[in-house]
């Protein structure tokens, strides 16, 4: 991070490391808010209207008024910041918790401010040795709550599940409830089975991934066998491919499963949706 890299944090453009926030908001003490994950592509906002509209619809799912996304100009402000700090192929977090109350309480106060947070990460995304590979991944349960599809700031259980993958060298925990498949701790997940691409449904025990939209979007552009269905567990063990998809790394081969060997590298399906997908980033 560089010394002058600025956040936008309540009106303001504070630097980074000078950022702070009250102990007394709910985002801190409950984990009472929501964000938002948008890349950013050769300076070019990353399918921006269906993040904001994602961005509204969990506000309104958790009773922030959605209305503050148009009145804040978000746009505004992640154009702001790229051309203060430089941004090219950057990820812009917005964060809005419901802001501060005067005192630690379960019950919120009405009408508070929210607090909204605007700053960019610089991941590294897979190199093509890497998406070749492919990368393992854990099955597990998913113990989550019933609201999955609100991108809520509230995210103990996901980094529970990741960092439990992680510590048994894998990428990504794939998430199964009720027998069937949801989506990963930090991502949605695709399957491949007799060359149609299956992805669960969208429900409240998963998020609408924009990426998933995206992929979606390429699939159906180049004419490919998809389906939006339930997936079980064991119908996730057989299948031809696997991959996952989030904002930082749109496909990532899945190539092994707990013990079992999905295939030797990704898949030839697998590979034409990065290629596809990694040609429309491109051309930005």
């Amino acid at each position: 991070m560089s010394q002058s890299e600025v956040v936008y944090l309540n009106g303001k453009y504070p630097p980074k490391d000078q950022a702070s926030l009250s102990i007394l908001d709910r985002g801190f003490l409950f984990g009472d808010g929501v964000y938002e994950l948008i890349p950013l592509h050769n300076k070019k906002i990353f399918y921006m209207q269906h993040h904001f509209m994602r961005l509204k619809k969990s506000l309104e799912l958790i009773n922030i008024d959605p209305s503050i996304v148009d009145e804040i100009n978000f746009e505004k402000i992640i154009n702001s910041l790229t051309d203060s700090n430089g941004y090219v192929n950057h990820f812009i977090y917005i964060h809005i918790s419901r802001g501060v109350d005067n005192s630690r309480n379960h019950i919120y106060m009405e009408n508070t401010a929210p607090t909204v947070l605007v700053m960019g990460e610089k991941y590294q995304p897979f190199d093509i040795d890497n998406i070749i590979a492919g990368k393992s991944a854990v099955i597990e349960e998913d113990y989550r709550w019933l609201k999955s599809n609100i991108k809520s700031t509230s995210l103990l259980a996901n980094v529970m599940l990741k960092n439990k993958a992680n510590l048994n060298n894998s990428y990504e925990a794939l998430l199964i409830r009720d027998g069937f498949l949801t989506e990963g701790s930090a991502s949605n997940v695709f399957i491949v089975k007799d060359n149609i691409i299956k992805t669960p449904k969208l429900s409240n025990k998963l998020l609408p991934g924009i990426t998933r939209k995206f992929l979606s979007d390429i699939i159906t552009m180049h004419g490919l066998n998809f389906e939006e269905t339930d997936i079980s567990k064991d119908a996730l063990l057989r299948s031809d491919e696997i991959f996952c998809s989030s904002s930082t790394n749109p496909v990532v081969p899945i190539t092994k499963l707990d013990d079992k060997l999905i295939s030797k590298n990704a898949g030839p399906i697998t590979m034409k949706i990065y290629n596809h997908a990694q040609d429309f980033i491109k051309a930005l």
